[in-house]
């Protein structure tokens, strides 16, 4: 097992240990023994014990619960022990694949803001879905989220378009069209009206440099991936897409992708080149198209009613400080992509294949007018991307 996954598991243990430390001291002060609170909670009274000993990871709908009774914020069971930040503002945060990029935003904040504010991290392992990290974290439990922004789509439908390949001719393309009325009217102004605000308008927070398909066999052309098992989050559009691709769609968490690979419950993976390496998924797949398109965006979102809190001066640093921590990770994330490329072929063999774009941009342009025709899509949305320059 490759280091950095042995890291990742010491740390997301400690952290568990920490967290069920901290409940079971909650717990003692509030004067509850573990049947009252479990069944306060709806858990049941073993569940709770696990969790008070650091041996079972908790989903954000019982941490919130949890916390709800022991009338403690969220954010206090992911503080270390000697953590202590006296008269500043704490902004509790998670990241989704990239959370590695909150140390650098972390840095920046601190610098921005001369120590006013402070970020608080917590683990991403903890937090399950995205919905549900939208249902139970980010309405109340968390300030700051980094995602891709198309996973947003329940709330603004004009980034359905976003969860598919080949959006955009160019990255000059996609900017323009961040930049349009209409991207600001159906997307940042609907987030607003949910209470999200967006961070980063610069969008220079990038996820890699390219999108790739894994496999354990040579993916060519489109026919290639026809009954093929592929890996695909919660969205609808995504299922409905990689069907008129002619594969057979299976809803996966991230965290259990790797499982999912080893234990061949899925044939394919789309992802980002960037997370191959870092992940270990070549140790279970090892062929690689390379799709050409441009990887996805990341969003730095805000909880309204935190930003709010906060004087001018210090929202304009926050924004100041995620501008430049988007620069700094994307640079990071660059190198590290070509590095880590060359430790795919090394340690796993990877083989990385350049295949014709065009068959499967022909491919995937029909799908996406089949599904505009149907209504899943919205052709207004298609027609202001394709305008856009």
């Amino acid at each position: 097992m490759p280091g950095y996954i042995i890291d990742k598991v010491v740390k997301e243990a400690l952290i568990q240990e920490n967290v069920g430390k901290k409940i079971r001291e909650l717990r003692s002060n509030k004067k509850f023994n573990t049947v009252t609170l479990a069944s306060k909670a709806g858990i049941s009274q073993g569940q709770l014990s696990k969790i008070e000993n650091g041996k079972a990871t908790i989903s954000i709908k019982n941490l919130t619960q949890l916390c709800s009774i022991l009338e403690t914020p969220l954010n206090f069971l992911f503080q270390a022990d000697e953590e202590s930040f006296p008269e500043k503002h704490i902004i509790s945060a998670v990241a989704g694949l990239e959370n590695q990029g909150l140390h650098w935003f972390s840095r920046e904040i601190i610098d921005y803001t001369n120590g006013a504010v402070v970020l608080n991290p917590m683990g991403p392992f903890q937090f399950g879905t995205f919905t549900d990290q939208i249902n139970y974290g980010f309405r109340g439990n968390l300030d700051l989220f980094i995602e891709v922004i198309e996973l947003f789509e329940s709330m603004a439908s004009s980034l359905k378009h976003l969860i598919l390949p080949y959006c955009f001719r160019s990255e000059e393309n996609r900017q323009a069209f961040l930049k349009t009325r209409y991207f600001q009217e159906n997307v940042i102004n609907q987030l607003l009206k949910n209470g999200i605000r967006l961070l980063n308008p610069n969008w220079n927070w990038m996820r890699g440099m390219e999108r790739v398909l894994l496999s354990r066999k040579p993916i060519i052309s489109p026919e290639d991936v026809k009954g093929l098992r592929v890996r695909v989050y919660e969205s609808d559009v995504l299922a409905k897409f990689w069907e008129n691709m002619g594969a057979i769609p299976v809803t996966i968490p991230w965290s259990k992708v790797n499982e999912a690979l080893k234990m061949h419950k899925v044939d394919l993976l789309p992802t980002m080149k960037a997370l191959l390496y870092h992940n270990g998924y070549c140790e279970y797949a090892r062929y690689v198209t390379l799709l050409g398109d441009i990887p996805s965006i990341l969003g730095v979102f805000i909880s309204e009613e935190k930003y709010k809190s906060f004087s001018p001066d210090i929202q304009s640093s926050l924004e100041k400080a995620c501008d430049s921590a988007g620069e700094i990770f994307s640079h990071n994330v660059v190198l590290l992509e070509k590095k880590n490329e060359k430790l795919n072929l090394s340690r796993y063999g990877a083989a990385y294949l350049k295949v014709d774009k065009l068959p499967w941009h022909l491919k995937m342009f029909e799908i996406r007018k089949k599904m505009m025709d149907q209504g899943i899509l919205s052709k207004q949305a298609w027609q202001e991307m394709e305008n856009a320059c």
